[in-house]
């Protein structure tokens, strides 16, 4: 390598990084703003399976916000409307559950973030009503309520899940987790409440990870508003 191309090679990795920081924010307000639920289902990014070092959180907190939708239209309810206030509350807790490593929709540990209304006020005091869902799983593809396993070393030393039938246990595609983690609040009647509330016609949502966790853990938000009154 040349002394010229080793002074210039910074300037070209950070203008890498730059470009792919503003593509990623591009598909961020893309996901919500140019495709309906249903045409955003055929993306086929989402058939890819999660590749931990590069994790596309944007599109799995985008397939989860449009499978919710879904939902709401099998109820024939009107469909969430993004908004960029309550995603950034809702992905505040999801990384403040991780980094405090903590799950509950109190935070304990901060007074100015401590319940849901803190946090979704925090950035924008004048919702007329306010919820949030929460939830915590894993990346691996599994099927069932519970999640078994046993570990081994592969030959690299790296740790390898394998489930009670002798199988390995690959991580989900992104349409697959996110999937699960809609139907993980489906099945649960106060996130369900949530999601099919008419009260609710603005939801963002987004997770968090814990790299540190065996297997990785996944904690995620839902944070539901309105700048309607409540309709009585």
């Amino acid at each position: 390598m040349s002394i010229k191309f080793k002074l210039l090679f910074p300037i070209f990795l950070q203008i890498i990084i730059c470009f792919s920081e503003l593509t990623a924010q591009d598909d961020f307000h893309t996901y919500y703003t140019t495709k309906s639920s249903d045409s955003f289902m055929s993306n086929k990014a989402l058939q890819s399976q999660i590749d931990v070092s590069e994790l596309q959180m944007h599109l799995l907190n985008a397939a989860i916000f449009h499978l919710t939708n879904l939902e709401r239209k099998k109820e024939k309810l009107d469909v969430f409307v993004f908004n960029e206030n309550l995603y950034k509350s809702s992905a505040l807790h999801s990384e403040r559950m991780i980094v405090g490593d903590f799950f509950s929709h109190e935070n304990k540990r901060q007074r100015k973030w401590r319940t849901p209304k803190d946090r979704i006020f925090f950035y924008d005091d004048s919702y007329r009503t306010v919820g949030e869902n929460i939830l915590e799983n894993f990346l691996l593809d599994y099927t069932g309520k519970t999640l078994r396993y046993r570990t081994e070393l592969d030959v690299n030393g790296a740790v390898v899940y394998i489930n009670p039938e002798g199988e390995v246990i690959e991580n989900s595609t992104y349409l697959v987790l996110a999937e699960r983690l809609v139907t993980q609040w489906m099945n649960s009647p106060p996130h369900r409440a949530n999601i099919l509330d008419r009260r609710f016609d603005l939801l963002a949502c987004a997770c968090d990870v814990d790299y540190d966790k065996t297997p990785v853990l996944i904690r995620c938000t839902q944070n539901f508003g309105s700048f309607q009154f409540p309709k009585k």
